[in-house]
């Protein structure tokens, strides 16, 4: 969020992130606002409904803004050509509008193989950060 608004208005300090527009807003979103809840029941859905069919059925007449959102941007990233910039907006774009599986966000950020974490567990069992 922070890399793609300063691309846009450079004159953007970091401090504006840190004020109730930007990371706390974000929390609030990502807890427990209707873009959570939508995407939680898009996921529980696995792919069988459109988020304008779980808009319909949760929200009663309220709008979803997140998708919209996302929508603009992926389009401005793809004008711009900077999508590869921006891994973990590509990701969710694609299990969101592209029929992507949910678990190729973490391959796509890079963090690790679902494969491989999955192979691991089977053979060492699970690990904690101790």
């Amino acid at each position: 969020m922070k890399r793609f608004v300063q691309s846009k208005y450079p004159g953007v300090g970091d401090p504006l992130f840190l004020e109730s527009c930007g990371v706390a807003d974000l929390i609030v979103t990502c807890y427990g606002g209707r873009n959570r809840l939508c995407a939680e029941a898009f996921v529980r859905a696995g792919g069988d409904k459109t988020f304008e069919q779980i808009e319909a059925e949760l929200l009663g007449g309220q709008k979803l803004q997140g998708t919209q959102t996302c929508r603009e941007v992926h389009r401005i990233l793809s004008r711009d050509g900077a999508l590869d910039r921006y891994p973990l907006f590509r990701s969710v774009h694609q299990i969101a509008f592209e029929g992507a599986p949910v678990d190729t966000m973490l391959a796509a950020l890079g963090a690790f193989e679902v494969r491989r974490v999955q192979v691991k567990r089977a053979l060492f069992g699970e690990w904690s950060r101790s």
